[in-house]
């Protein structure tokens, strides 16, 4: 049996990027375009090995128990409406995805898509054992569209000083991991953003102010909402209390997996609407290799 977690786990770096869009777009609409626009162009860039794309619904206040000293609910605006994770084996290969496309005018177009669409957005790195899959018994590794479990990304604010904060956070995500019910628990540990080098990347720099930006994020998926009630309290609420000001609960509408294990999924080379037509009427001619390498090419060969 394929180790899909063992796969995931072969990143040693991510850049994690989460905003919201400028006021004049309607959400649904901004939605749309990054997943079947900016996503499949994004999915082509050389050097990547894992990419996701999740929007966000409103913070749900409700869905732990409160702990005295953590904050559950945020402002409306101020609070983020997508995710996107881009993982790398490497250094090395986080390079190669820099300098991708190779033409600095493509490679501008390209990024065009955050002037016209971002009001804010940061883009968080970690590296190392800071981004690890600690459980994952969906059974899809690459999941795409609407969720059939309860999906959240859960972004943490920290009180104590980082090695701490980081202990109890690994300690928190072990933890969940062996919690009856849980689906999966993915943990990455955020770096401060670097606007330096987001900007000689050629990324317009629209970075949150310091108040708000995040500490850490887990990707949790839980057999039902009332898996999640204890949880933030299960490593212990005074350590909790102790480490975390924040916890928001952002709920996962969708997902959709453009990478996986460095080969484009479908819906990385075609678009998610031309995957979901696809899946639709099986029809397995528009999967076919030999089909989809003579309308991509090379990129297309061994496509998940």
């Amino acid at each position: 049996m394929t180790d899909w977690v063992e796969i995931e786990n072969r990143a040693a770096l991510s850049r994690t990027t989460c905003g919201w869009p400028k006021a004049e777009h309607k959400r649904e609409a901004v939605r749309k375009y990054w997943r079947d626009v900016h996503s499949p162009a994004i999915a082509r860039r050389a050097g990547i090995y894992q990419y996701r794309h999740s929007p966000f619904d409103p913070v749900r206040a409700d869905l732990f128990e409160s702990v005295d000293g953590i904050e559950l609910s945020a402002p409306a605006n101020e609070q983020i409406q997508w995710q996107s994770e881009v993982a790398y084996l490497d250094e090395a290969a986080m390079a190669e995805f820099m300098k991708s496309p190779p033409d600095p005018e493509v490679l501008a177009q390209l990024l065009g898509d955050i002037e016209l669409l971002v009001d804010r957005s940061t883009t968080y790195r970690s590296v190392g054992d800071n981004l690890h899959t600690y459980l994952d018994r969906t059974g899809d590794p690459t999941p795409l569209g609407p969720v059939p479990n309860p999906r959240f990304g859960i972004f943490f604010r920290a009180r104590s000083v980082e090695s701490e904060f980081r202990a109890f956070m690994r300690k928190l995500a072990q933890t969940w991991s062996e919690t009856e019910g849980m689906l999966r628990v993915r943990l990455n540990l955020f770096d401060p953003p670097d606007m330096e080098a987001e900007r000689k990347a050629g990324y317009p720099v629209k970075t949150h102010p310091p108040e708000l930006q995040y500490n850490a994020w887990i990707d949790l998926v839980v057999e039902s909402d009332t898996v999640a009630w204890p949880l933030l309290s299960s490593a212990g609420s005074a350590d909790a209390s102790q480490n975390i000001a924040a916890a928001h609960a952002y709920p996962v509408p969708a997902i959709y997996t453009f990478v996986f294990g460095g080969k484009p999924t479908l819906a990385g080379l075609r678009g998610f609407a031309a995957w979901e037509s696809i899946t639709a009427f099986d029809a397995q001619n528009q999967r076919d290799p030999r089909l989809l390498e003579w309308m991509y090419g090379p990129v297309a060969k061994g496509v998940t």
